[in-house]
């Protein structure tokens, strides 16, 4: 562990401390170890390794490491200095080596102060620039020649090495460290004791680079090979590799080759507030250098369409949503109160140009803009879009309308879009809007839960201080690079990510395939003929065709009706005489033995008159039996987990059952009587005794009893799940809801009853020697989180129903009786609707995740031959380099893509 390390160098800190001091010692004190003549009175702290050097032979080996940090011996110890102090001099041109032009000596040159930023602190040096006849460089193109960048381009004083520009992208990505930050580190790691003597190029830092991450984008995304074209609206921006696109990882011609559902465009809409932008004092001067080319909007077509467009001051008709119940809002001195985004609803990947900022809060006319932007980039004669956003239900009923009256926005020919509300705002929703806009019941979807783009939001709340008070300009370079940078990262582990999607979506299919079956098989065949029309017809024309997956209320049993049904005799006669009525007479004597907290004088009359059926019921068996010994019964053995409704429906406390139990005689009382039945009797010996048939017959009643109790439970489940939906959920008065709770606890008495008798059937059946898999198929145990309310009935639109499914009880035995019940009928019916959907939707998943993996290799082989392309023509030696060096990049992808999808995915040629 960690605390055992910490331990351990407990012991050696005092010689670590010694050692480490020890290294202020100068080791290598004597003549210099290059020359043999001078005192080496300096060494470098870089460097590895104990050197001593003399002045002159320290700038000699360092003349290729500028950056190194040198210290000077004195009497007693080590000062700070500089390679410049010491006569370094720095050559532009000639690979580090003085101009011929320039003289020979130091002296003879004509030198320029240059302060260099570089990764290990601040440095200042002195500059030779080249003046050979023929040689037109300026002195900025010498220094970038040189691999620094320099801050301006006439006399330039200051300039940055690569390195640096690359570590401040990359700390301002990971760690999100502002420019403020990043350059007071440096001074801190230049001098620590003195910071204000080290140069301030905060302002340079900034202004550099924004210009260094514009080259490299336009180097990375080939505009540094393709001259002769510019780059357009999001061609500086990376996208997702798993989603179909075709002409790039599909092929051109793929219309017959696809399902429709399954190229289908799936997106994620959302809305960050967090994102602000102040206003800016002189907009007028700000410039943009790659405005509207990464994921952000073109700025003065945005505009445009915001001043063309019209929003209607409406409240929402669903839920009290905070995004459109914004949209008044105003602040008079933010320029955007935020940004509205869209990314692939799959992979979590920004769509290039459709990152809107907000003005009043998140308007639809800023949401329509996004969502346009992306169909347009994305569509490329791919018709079908579904568009996941939390306010979809709003949205969705005027955006036609939008598009239709606002000059701004266009859409493709033949669009079809499909809305849906991500899966945990859709709990938020009213429950109208479950079925017509959940993600589960749309062909298509596969296991997506629209809440993605939640997830993305995170990293960009920390920038957001940052780049509030940015220009506008830069604010969007900044936000641009961390969505390429969130994108490139998703595509980095996408064969992960396919991967670990496979797995879930094989085990969602064995999770859901086989209870769907179960409760298919064990359903009326006509109506799941019937349903199944229904739900075909929902899928095609959707809107209000998808309310039959939500509950029908008016088929549920008033409360009058549930009271009369609880009140009927659970048992009738069966009319049968001989072994079998004495069988079933003491099946009811096991059910009557179970004493309900009665007053004390009830329970004493109650036991009398069950003591005197239990020894009239042994009469009978000591005659029927001839001579069989019958005294060694059953004990009766009832599960308390199913007892305590009968006590809270009677307000009995523990007290008053200790009581109560003091006072019973040590005589075994009615109840605890051990009933004899052939079931007492283990079954391997009642051959023996002449048992066979009576056995037999029990096993026969005790299944029946089983069946009974089953069907009695499912009847009782559906009722207190209506009570309690109907009833104790919307009760407007303390009496209506105590009323309310006094009738859901009846249902949990009844639910408990049938289940104690279900047990003790099933302890019988066991006894009896019942074929195992009769037992793990027809009759298991029952446990008390199985017998909750059912939320199908009470929270339809609760947030992960996924993995739901009903209890092994309500798919067998005599559900075909129970579907005689108008409302458990309508009970089954939901359920099975939803079962199918939610089996469905994992079918598409494998099927969507085997395409993906094929679009994916595609994606990185199209990327391959692009750069090889640019390989191929490129006539410059570096320009060649570097597309080959691209080139073995996405071919290393593909290949690792290709390998680790092998016998998974699917390619479509």
């Amino acid at each position: 562990t960690q605390n055992d390390f910490i331990s351990e160098y407990l012991l050696y800190r005092d010689t670590y401390l010694d050692i480490i001091l020890e290294s202020e010692t100068f080791v290598s004190a004597g003549v210099c170890e290059i020359c043999q003549m001078a005192e080496g009175t300096f060494h470098c702290l870089t460097c590895t390794g104990d050197h001593g050097w003399c002045g002159s032979c320290i700038v000699a080996s360092h003349q290729s490491l500028p950056f190194h940090k040198i210290q000077m011996r004195n009497d007693k110890c080590f000062d700070d200095t500089t390679l410049a102090d010491q006569g370094f001099v720095w050559h532009m041109g000639h690979g580090g080596k003085s101009c011929p032009q320039n003289g020979a000596t130091p002296s003879s040159m004509s030198t320029t102060a240059i302060t260099v930023v570089h990764s290990s602190g601040v440095f200042t040096h002195n500059v030779t620039w080249c003046t050979c006849p023929g040689s037109y460089d300026q002195q900025h193109l010498q220094l970038l020649r040189t691999g620094l960048f320099p801050a301006s381009t006439i006399r330039p004083r200051t300039a940055f090495t690569f390195e640096v520009l690359d570590n401040f992208l990359i700390d301002a990505l990971e760690c999100k460290t502002s420019a403020m930050s990043f350059f007071e580190k440096l001074r801190w790691l230049t001098n620590n004791a003195f910071m204000y003597t080290v140069p301030d190029r905060y302002r340079e830092l900034m202004r550099v680079s924004r210009l260094w991450r514009d080259l490299k984008n336009r180097k990375w995304f080939g505009f540094g090979h393709d001259r002769e074209t510019q780059p357009g609206p999001g061609n500086l921006a990376l996208f997702c590799p798993s989603c179909p696109q075709p002409g790039i990882n599909m092929p051109s011609q793929w219309e017959e080759k696809y399902e429709r559902q399954v190229i289908m465009k799936r997106f994620v809409v959302d809305g960050n507030f967090t994102a602000q932008h102040m206003n800016m004092r002189q907009p007028e001067l700000d410039i943009y250098l790659s405005d509207g080319l990464g994921y952000m909007v073109t700025e003065a077509e945005y505009q445009a369409h915001l001043t063309s467009a019209t929003e209607s001051r409406e409240r929402s008709a669903c839920s009290n949503h905070r995004a459109v119940n914004a949209a008044n809002m105003n602040r008079s001195n933010l320029r955007a109160t935020g940004v509205g985004a869209t990314a692939c609803a799959r992979h979590g990947c920004f769509v290039p140009h459709s990152i809107v900022d907000f003005q009043k809060g998140e308007r639809h006319m800023n949401i329509d803009y996004s969502i346009c932007n992306t169909i347009t980039h994305a569509a490329n004669r791919i018709d079908d879009s579904l568009i996941i956003y939390d306010v979809g239900c709003q949205w969705s009923l005027h955006f036609t309308e939008h598009v239709e009256k606002s000059p701004g926005l266009a859409l493709p020919d033949n669009t079809l879009i499909v809305a849906a509300v991500g899966k945990f705002h859709l709990s938020a929703h009213k429950l109208p809007c479950f079925a017509r806009y959940s993600l589960n019941f749309i062909l298509g979807a596969g296991q997506v839960d629209g809440e993605i783009l939640e997830t993305l939001w995170a990293p960009f709340n920390k920038i957001s201080p940052t780049a509030q008070s940015m220009s506008q300009a830069h604010r969007q370079e900044i936000l641009d690079d961390h969505m390429r940078n969130s994108n490139w990262k998703k595509l980095v582990g996408i064969v992960k990510t396919l991967l670990r999607k496979y797995k879930r979506a094989n085990k969602g299919i064995d999770d859901t395939k086989v209870p769907f079956e179960e409760l298919t098989r064990s359903l009326n065949t006509s109506r799941v003929n019937g349903w199944e029309e229904d739900e075909e017809k929902a899928m095609k024309e959707r809107g209000e065709y998808l309310d039959i997956y939500q509950l029908k209320i008016d088929k549920a049993p008033t409360m009058a009706e549930i009271r009369l049904k609880l009140t009927e005799s659970e048992y009738v006669d069966m009319g049968k005489l001989g072994f079998v009525s004495w069988l079933v007479d003491g099946i009811h004597l096991e059910d009557s033995q179970y004493m309900r907290p009665l007053l004390k004088r009830l329970v004493e009359e109650k036991r009398q008159k069950l003591a005197a059926r239990i020894a009239k019921f042994h009469e009978v068996a000591d005659a029927m039996m001839e001579g069989i010994e019958v005294n060694a019964g059953t004990e009766p053995l009832d599960d308390l987990r199913f007892c305590f409704a009968d006590v809270s429906e009677h307000g009995w406390e523990g007290a008053d059952l200790e009581e109560a139990l003091e006072d019973i005689d040590e005589e075994a009382p009615a109840e605890a009587m051990c009933i004899w039945m052939p079931s007492s009797v283990p079954h391997d010996k009642a051959s023996a005794l002449g048992l066979d048939g009576l056995q037999s017959e029990e096993l026969e009643l005790r299944r029946g009893q089983a069946n009974d109790c089953l069907e009695k439970l499912r009847q009782t489940l559906g009722h207190k799940a209506i009570i309690y939906r109907q009833h104790f959920q919307s009760a407007d008065s303390t009496w209506q809801g105590t009323r309310s709770k006094q009738e859901v606890l009846c249902c949990q008495v009844k639910i408990d009853k049938c289940v104690r008798s279900y047990q003790r059937a099933r302890a019988a059946m066991v006894q009896l020697g019942v074929d195992e898999d009769i037992l793990r198929n027809l009759y298991q145990e029952i446990e008390p989180n199985q017998l909750g309310v059912e939320k199908e009935v009470t929270e339809e639109n609760r947030y992960g129903q996924g993995s739901h499914r009903l209890a092994w009880f309500w798919n067998v035995n005599n559900v075909h009786s129970s579907q005689q019940d108008p409302w458990i009928d309508e009970f089954y019916r939901v359920h099975w609707l939803k079962a199918k959907a939610r089996w469905q939707r994992w079918e598409e998943e494998l099927s969507l995740v085997r395409h993906e993996m094929g679009w994916t290799v595609s994606w990185f082989r199209y990327k391959e031959e692009e750069w090889h392309r640019r390989y191929k023509k490129s006539v410059k030696p570096g320009h060649q380099a570097y597309a080959h060096r691209q080139m073995c990049l996405w071919g290393k992808f593909g290949s690792e893509a290709e390998n680790s999808f092998k016998d998974k995915m699917i390619v479509v040629t």
